[in-house]
């Protein structure tokens, strides 16, 4: 009885074996595969191999499989800004970094998400438009995501969010300039991507010039908007909505002047608010200083 029973332990454990043997072979050969440039065998290979019990907690095999598909993007989907296997390859280096730890595997993985996690970064810059602002936002999304995960004491990256934010922010307002009464979402939209780049940086000049902008536009549009045949108490309701959006749009008028006290379209912009709001000598004051600088 006791035979029988190593017997079959021994059988289980070289089963298990030949088992795990078949799997590494896998790996190799989807690896020969994407060495001989044959990326859809090699792709169907591995995927094989990671869905297998011995090989899924395998390092080494993931880390094949993001090799795999990043030469998939690189050879084929560079110009996919959605390109799927650029996703599947961070998935894949992210799965190894997490399992292996020796430092050559780490370093390798690292670099190889920087590498993607920039080229969504680059994709998202290049879809700052009014119809692709989607895609730049869902791949500046995944960007952050797979970039701090490898850097997360970037010192540059808070900058890099700045000007994210303010970029989409200027492409939302595109969008409801072109369609103020039926776009009004993306007035909200702009000065929340805004009041994202002051929370990063509250003395950022480009940000609070343009909120300021947005709450003066918004007072302006309002007022010759309106319809001349409004009776006292709707012209009374237009008359505070516009005060209190210049009222807004002030604190943040005045803090890119003290930033920037010679931008002139900050000056011209005081100056407006000041009368807007009935405050003629302070509205003149900018004026003058706004003349002085033509000089």
């Amino acid at each position: 009885m006791l035979k029988t029973k190593r017997t079959i332990i021994f059988g289980l454990l070289l089963f298990l074996a030949v088992s795990l043997n078949a799997q590494q072979s896998r790996v190799t050969a989807a690896y020969t595969f994407l060495q001989q440039g044959k990326l859809d065998s090699a792709k169907a290979t591995i995927d094989v191999a990671i869905l297998h019990p011995e090989t899924q907690s395998d390092g080494q095999a993931w880390y094949v499989r993001g090799f795999i598909y990043k030469t998939i993007y690189n050879q084929s989907e560079k110009s996919n800004k959605q390109s799927s296997s650029r996703i599947e390859g961070l998935i894949s280096f992210k799965k190894s970094l997490t399992i292996d730890t020796t430092q050559e595997n780490v370093t390798e993985n690292i670099k190889n998400i920087k590498y993607l996690a920039t080229t969504l970064y680059n994709d998202a810059a290049a879809s700052l438009d009014t119809i692709d602002y989607k895609i730049a936002v869902n791949n500046f999304d995944i960007f952050r995501e797979y970039y701090l995960l490898v850097d997360p004491s970037a010192e540059n990256f808070k900058q890099k969010e700045i000007d994210f934010a303010n970029a989409m922010a200027t492409v939302y307002t595109r969008i409801y300039e072109a369609d103020r009464n039926g776009k009004t979402d993306f007035l909200n939209y702009a000065k929340a991507s805004y009041n994202k780049a002051l929370s990063f940086d509250p003395n950022n000049i480009n940000a609070n010039y343009n909120m300021g902008i947005l709450y003066y536009n918004q007072a302006v549009n309002l007022i010759n908007q309106s319809d001349y045949d409004l009776d006292i108490v709707a012209l009374n309701d237009v008359q505070d909505n516009s005060i209190n959006l210049f009222k807004q749009s002030l604190p943040f008028m005045e803090k890119a002047y003290a930033l920037d006290p010679n931008k002139k379209e900050t000056l011209l912009g005081l100056s407006g608010i000041y009368f807007s709001l009935n405050e003629k000598e302070k509205s003149n004051e900018f004026k003058q200083k706004l003349e002085q600088i033509g000089k």
